[in-house]
């Protein structure tokens, strides 16, 4: 029989060893300054307007029945984007792949590229739910290092809703900057 108290015996040796090593980890674990305190339970989350954008689209075409549901394909052919931070265009070359699930819930995934004013080109790919009458997004942004790579570095948010009907077929997608 082992004594957890002493140690003495097999399991005793792993559990005083396990214990040793816990031990070790928590004091190699410190962290400098004011991180190193318990973190801050998060209480509210803030949201920052980064832009609006009107998405224009191309003619929908049911690809059929899956195995997960009925997929449609909805070509982007363009659009504009403005906000705070930057602001521009949206190319012609992406494609919104939707899935319409058995339940009725139709998850939504698109792909595509904005070119801010600057040149600058961004990536976006933003998938999302739609339940009802409600969209939202996470959209999720790949731009090259430099003045736009906050966009990077945070976590966003987007609702989708009908653009005006000058528009043509479009979307009016508002995204937000995570605070």
């Amino acid at each position: 029989m082992t004594d957890a108290t002493t140690g003495s015996g097999d399991e005793g040796c792993t559990r005083r060893t396990l214990l040793g090593v816990s031990s070790a980890l928590a004091g190699a674990a410190v962290l400098p300054g004011a991180a190193a305190a318990a973190p801050a339970r998060l209480t509210s989350i803030g949201l920052q307007f980064a832009y609006e954008a009107i998405v224009t689209l191309g003619k929908a075409e049911e690809v059929g029945a899956t195995p997960l549901g009925k997929r449609i394909r909805i070509p982007i052919t363009g659009g504009r984007f403005d906000g705070p931070r930057l602001s521009g265009t949206i190319l012609p070359e992406g494609m919104d792949w939707q899935l319409v699930r058995t339940d009725g819930v139709t998850m939504l995934e698109a792909s595509y590229l904005m070119r801010e004013r600057d040149g600058t080109l961004i990536h976006i790919r933003n998938t999302g739910i739609v339940h009802g009458g409600y969209i939202r997004t996470t959209p999720v942004f790949e731009v090259p290092l430099g003045k736009h790579q906050w966009l990077n570095e945070a976590i966003f948010l987007g609702t989708v809703g009908a653009a005006d009907p000058a528009d043509g077929p479009a979307v009016r997608i508002t995204v937000y900057r995570v605070a």
